[in-house]
């Protein structure tokens, strides 16, 4: 296993919040396959903490767990890094469909772009969710049994039950934990410091009170909020559209239409929806929002779960809240297709990505964006 330098680290983030499509089952399966099998920057075992640590913590899943890999190759500064490497591609296209979309007249051509797009991501998804619970379940009973519960409860009600994470992980300690106490923790060396970097709120956002009012609520949202980012619809629909009215009912289907569509974080919809309500600050502000209680959690967290991390109660913990992880994916996965399949066409296009997905590794993911954003466009902005 060879240890990445930080600039290689903030490079693969880069490249990964710019081209990394799927939302984030894919993304964290395009980590497991990048950094662990390979290149050798990190081991299975730091992998499946990273992704228990995600799950426990409020926040968008796959970038924290970009975050969490910063923080083990260099501390906060590694995290603070991974932090604005992954954010800033996602940020920087979002903010550019939000211009398009608010100030030019191409509103159907990019409707018709997403209606393209949203089965190719919805194929993007199925196919990481498949191979994420193939290598973290492996043949483990108890692992299937509690994803496939989690899964349908999450199916059924809509959103994601913190309730039932942590069940997940009570399970995992009683049935299982290893045998045997591991001999020793991990070394802390990889890890850094720990010291957690000032992080002082822009004193800029308290002058402009639409700035100030998105950062606040998002950053209310990132604390509040568990769960994949593809959950986080529900939460902004009720505040965002009903009680806030800062947009309407079909400029927010827009703003989520963007998140999936869009590289990267799925909460980058916080982008769109700023840009909406409060020009590029707002977008700006919202993003800051959204993004930093994920910082805090993983700088915060990480050091204790590496120093107790030998213990086998903390091992079937995390074993038990990463079945219950994929059983949500999968679950959410079941969501996004209601809202991504309007009809049979949508459905005949998911299958046909779904197909070129499975047997086809080669094929880029922004090339079936790209071409699936193609199909859109001549099925339904009017050029057949």
């Amino acid at each position: 296993m060879t240890s990445p330098s930080l600039l290689q680290l903030v490079l693969y983030f880069l490249r990964l919040g710019a081209l990394g499509f799927g939302g984030p089952v894919a993304l964290a399966q395009h980590m497991r396959t990048d950094l662990i099998e390979r290149r050798g920057w990190f081991d299975e075992a730091e992998y499946e903490d990273g992704l228990a640590l995600a799950t426990a913590c409020p926040g968008p899943l796959a970038f924290q767990l970009g975050v969490y890999f910063g923080y083990l190759r260099a501390g906060a500064i590694g995290a603070g890094a991974v932090a604005v490497a992954f954010a800033c591609a996602p940020f920087l296209i979002a903010t550019a469909i939000s211009a398009i979309y608010v100030h030019f007249a191409g509103v159907t051509l990019l409707r018709a772009a997403f209606y393209g797009v949203a089965p190719v991501v919805l194929a993007m998804i199925v196919k990481a969710t498949w191979k994420l619970g193939g290598k973290t379940l492996r043949r483990n009973p108890d692992a299937w049994a509690l994803a496939l519960i989690v899964a349908s409860c999450t199916a059924v009600s809509g959103k994601e039950l913190m309730p039932l994470f942590i069940a997940a992980g009570l399970w995992g300690m009683l049935r299982m934990r290893p045998r045997r106490q591991a001999v020793s923790p991990v070394s802390e060396d990889r890890a850094g410091s720990g010291a957690l970097l000032p992080l002082a709120l822009p004193a800029s956002l308290s002058v402009a009170t639409g700035a100030a009012s998105l950062f606040w609520f998002f950053l209310k949202t990132g604390f509040l909020v568990f769960g994949s980012g593809l959950v986080i619809a529900p939460f902004l629909q009720a505040y965002v559209v009903e009680q806030y009215h800062w947009l309407d009912s079909r400029q927010f289907v827009d703003a989520v239409a963007v998140g999936m569509v869009t590289p990267g974080p799925v909460v980058i919809t916080a982008t769109f929806v700023g840009y909406l309500v409060d020009g590029l600050g707002g977008a700006a502000a919202a993003t800051v929002g959204i993004f930093l209680p994920a910082l805090i959690f993983v700088v915060v967290l990480t050091p204790w779960l590496r120093r107790h991390r030998g213990n086998v109660w903390v091992k079937g913990f995390v074993s038990g809240i990463t079945a219950g992880v994929v059983g949500a994916l999968a679950g959410t996965t079941l969501l996004v297709g209601v809202e991504a399949l309007p009809d049979a066409i949508a459905v005949m296009l998911t299958g046909l990505a779904l197909l070129i997905v499975m047997r086809w590794n080669a094929v880029p993911d922004v090339l079936l964006a790209l071409g699936g954003a193609a199909i859109g466009i001549a099925l339904r902005g009017g050029w057949l």
